[in-house]
Formats: structure tokens, C-alpha cells, sequence
């Protein structure tokens, strides 16, 4: 619990760093802010790509050497090498069918972004038991790269799985 609302308020003074006066809603007249808005939108959409397409070697390439994540219900990994292991594991056994995102904010600030979002995520098992339906919330925290591009630095999420409903034939 203690860890949780740790990982709780990192996040909303990462927020509330980032998004002083530079939410991507007030960015729109083709400043500078506005074309990061429009990188990181890219970049999000492209990295999220990578889940529907059970693609591990181009998931890996938007992470951030640096990176940490905490999964629910499992310990926080850090840096690029333990969690592109712990992605590859997870392959192993499941696949995306569907990656459906909503409710999504976008703060974007000079060298950092956060996405926060609603998530359903269908899962098929690699045993072709039931799939699974995991909806919940996220927390994506972005870093901008000395070459201008975003790798991906931050995330935590919850999860509710559900059984998925399974077709019924008449």
C-alpha cells in the first residue's frame, strides 16, 4: 500500500511539472510545444501499435535505457534490459487481440509527457485457454532524447481482468 501511494504521487508531481501551463490542449498555434504535441501524439500512437502487433523488437525500441515499470501486482522493474524480459515472458503467454485506449490526456512540457488513460486490453492465452479482458488505468511518463525523439521512461497501471464472454452458438 505504501508503495502504491508512493508510485501515486510521483506520478502527480510529474503531472503537475509537466503540464505548469503546457497541457496539449492550450498548445495549438504551431509553436515548438505544439510540434512536441504532435511527436509525442505520434509516438504514443506508434508505441501503442507495437502491443496490438505483439511486436517485442519494436516495443523495445521506443524504451528508454532508464526506464521503470510497475506492473500490477508484480515488483518494479527498472532499466531497458528487465523489461524488455519481462515483455518477451509475457509473449510467451499472451497475445494482444485488441488494444481499444479512451479518455486520454496528454500533458506535454520540453523534454517530458504524460499519457494518462482509460484501457481495454483483450488477451489471448498462448495455451488457447479463455481469453482474458484486462480494462483499467494508465500512466505513461515520456522523455524527450537529445535527438529530439521520445522514448518511453515511466508507466504504472492497474488491471481488472475479466473472463471474456465467450460467442454462444444457436
Amino acid at each position: 500500500m505504501v508503495r502504491l501511494l508512493s508510485i501515486t504521487g510521483a506520478c502527480a508531481c510529474v503531472i503537475a511539472l509537466v503540464s505548469c501551463g503546457q497541457s496539449d490542449k492550450a498548445v495549438s498555434n504551431g509553436s515548438p510545444r505544439s510540434s512536441n504535441v504532435s511527436a509525442v501524439a505520434a509516438t504514443t500512437d506508434a508505441f501503442h501499435q507495437t502491443l496490438r502487433d505483439n511486436d517485442l523488437a519494436r516495443f523495445m525500441s521506443y524504451v528508454d535505457t532508464s526506464a521503470i515499470i510497475a506492473p500490477p501486482g508484480e515488483p518494479v522493474l527498472r532499466g531497458k534490459d528487465n523489461i524488455g524480459k519481462w515483455y518477451k515472458d509475457f509473449l510467451a503467454n499472451y497475445r494482444t487481440t485488441s488494444l481499444k485506449l479512451s479518455n486520454k490526456e496528454n500533458f506535454v512540457g520540453t523534454d517530458w509527457a504524460v499519457e494518462f488513460g482509460h484501457f481495454d486490453w483483450v488477451l489471448q492465452p498462448t495455451d488457447r485457454s479463455a481469453s482474458v479482458l484486462d480494462h483499467g488505468t494508465y500512466m505513461q511518463v515520456w522523455k524527450r532524447q537529445a535527438d529530439g525523439s521520445w522514448r518511453f521512461a515511466r508507466e504504472v497501471w492497474n488491471s481488472s481482468p475479466e473472463k471474456a464472454a465467450k460467442p454462444t452458438t444457436k
